[in-house]
């Protein structure tokens, strides 16, 4: 189960639906911006490669 730190909820909420949903099914801890970063780093790494 992903875990979003209230201290980022607000950056977190201000990001499309499918995107946030996305991150939630990734069951990661995002405690810090520089967690939510590399992890949108991750899924764009992942479309990448997915092409």
């Amino acid at each position: 189960m992903s875990y979003v730190n209230p201290a980022i909820r607000p950056q977190f909420d201000s990001m499309p639906a499918d995107l946030k949903e996305h991150i939630l099914q990734m069951n990661i801890r995002l405690e810090t911006m520089n967690d939510l970063m590399g992890c949108l780093e991750r899924i764009i790494a992942e479309e990448k490669t997915a092409r």
